[in-house]
């Protein structure tokens, strides 16, 4: 059987989609996209890359320089 992909414009349209789907009584499962920056997902992505390579910074380490920025 073939799935069919559906873009609402807005949360209406969604939510009247939804609505006529479930008066069908045809499965569905809806998803909330997050459209994040090209920045934010490039630090994001540098993250990963250090935690794959064991570069972390302890909790206890990030409160310490908190603290000490906080401090000036």
């Amino acid at each position: 059987m073939k799935s069919i992909i559906i873009y609402p414009d807005n949360p209406k349209q969604s939510s009247v989609i939804e609505a006529f789907l479930e008066e069908m009584k045809i499965r569905f499962k809806s998803q909330e996209d997050i459209i994040i920056s090209k920045e934010i997902k490039q630090s994001i992505l540098e993250g990963i890359k250090d935690a794959e390579k064991e570069e972390l910074i302890s909790n206890e380490d990030v409160r310490k320089k908190a603290a000490a920025l906080c401090s000036k």
